[in-house]
């Protein structure tokens, strides 16, 4: 696999790893849903503390986001390494980002980072250790959001997210003016669209620098001249922006590639590479048995 070319999955775990419930409340039971089949399945391809992992998790909408995302790992890095499933050991680097440490049985390095929220993870990977990752999904949040601002007002709500944005970037979301829209409702969803266009490519941002929305540099990070993708009208994606400008510390950052994409009517994806040269290849929709699972 050339060290350049990253490669990109999806997958949506909505109706996978199903439990009947008989009356439970889906979401008091990761417990409950652990004794099914198809979770049991899924869970037994992981380590124990992998399983434990999983299994921490409150609400089984969350633990099938985990179970999703190690397992994405494993297969990641068993294909791309060409090296077994059971062999896949993933640790954490110095920042607690999810990493894989070359052995001596296969001692070529490899970059990967992995986002999930809704239903959806996303994983972007490459062989190699001269590039750095990261990608963020975000998931509009219409009704809550909408009455917000409805209450608030757009430049008030907008201000709550000031330690995150730079005073620029917070003016930037609060004036920004979308295209005609054809009623209020459709305007202000055209808005919180800017507004998570830029929340998507900070996070992807600062994911790929192994630190988190708590580095105490996030508000020197500046997104200008964001475009906000187009949903998708027919089938999955919608349209890709790669014309956002990043600036840090007042200096224009050339030498990092950044695309942003809209996937159906609600979600958005943003991957960035810290390799200019890397070539982003189409999200692969993945399928649970022939894609994620390991081979047989």
């Amino acid at each position: 696999m050339n060290q350049n070319n990253v490669f990109r999955w999806l997958l949506n775990t909505r109706d996978l790893w199903y439990t009947p419930f008989e009356g439970v409340e889906p979401f008091k039971s990761t417990d409950h849903w652990a004794t099914g089949h198809d979770a049991q399945r899924g869970l037994g391809f992981l380590s124990p503390p992998e399983q434990a992992k999983v299994l921490k998790f409150y609400r089984q909408s969350d633990a099938k986001l985990c179970l999703g995302s190690c397992l994405m790992k494993r297969r990641a890095i068993s294909d791309a390494l060409g090296i077994n499933w059971a062999d896949v050991i993933i640790s954490e680097d110095e920042n607690r980002k999810p990493c894989y440490r070359p052995s001596a049985s296969s001692p070529k390095p490899m970059e990967f980072n992995v986002s999930h929220h809704g239903t959806l993870v996303a994983l972007v990977g490459c062989v190699g250790n001269d590039t750095k990752l990261g990608v963020d999904i975000v998931r509009m949040s219409w009704e809550k959001d909408y009455t917000k601002v409805m209450e608030e007002g757009f430049e008030a709500w907008a201000t709550t997210y000031e330690m995150v944005f730079s005073d620029r970037e917070v003016r930037d979301i609060a004036d920004y003016i979308p295209p005609p829209q054809t009623s209020k409702q459709e305007e202000v969803r055209a808005r919180l669209r800017h507004f998570y266009a830029h929340w998507c490519m900070k996070e992807a941002y600062v994911k790929m620098t192994g630190e988190a929305l708590l580095a105490n540099w996030l508000k020197a990070l500046e997104f200008r001249n964001v475009q906000v993708p187009a949903p998708a009208v027919t089938g999955d994606w919608g349209e890709s922006c790669t014309s956002a400008e990043i600036w840090f510390h007042g200096e224009r950052v050339l030498d990092v590639k950044l695309e942003i994409q809209a996937y159906k009517d609600d979600y958005m994806v943003a991957t960035c590479s810290s390799n200019l040269s890397t070539s982003f290849g189409a999200f692969h929709i993945c399928d649970l048995d022939n894609d994620i699972y390991p081979k047989t």
